[in-house]
């Protein structure tokens, strides 16, 4: 088996995987990654400052509230 990386203009996806549906199900294996923009180690670095640094604070985002945006999120990437 071999393993190949696409990447697949908006406006022909839907197209595309019409085609790699016709082919045989036991013999390709679609796996779709979402396409985040990268940020620096310095940005990474404030968020995770910030994240902490409201933990002590006790502020945040209600549990129910963080749940649903995963379970959104999650979602998402399954119909893909």
């Amino acid at each position: 088996m071999h393993t190949i990386q696409l990447n697949v203009d908006d406006s022909i996806f839907d197209k595309f995987m019409g085609l790699i549906e016709i082919l045989p199900r036991d013999k390709v294996e679609i796996t779709s990654q979402m396409d985040y923009p990268s940020i620096s180690f310095e940005e990474a670095k404030e968020k995770v400052h910030r994240a902490v640094n409201s933990i002590s604070a006790n502020k945040g985002i209600p549990l129910n509230q963080a749940i649903e945006k995963v379970t959104t999120l999650t979602t998402k990437i399954v119909e893909i």
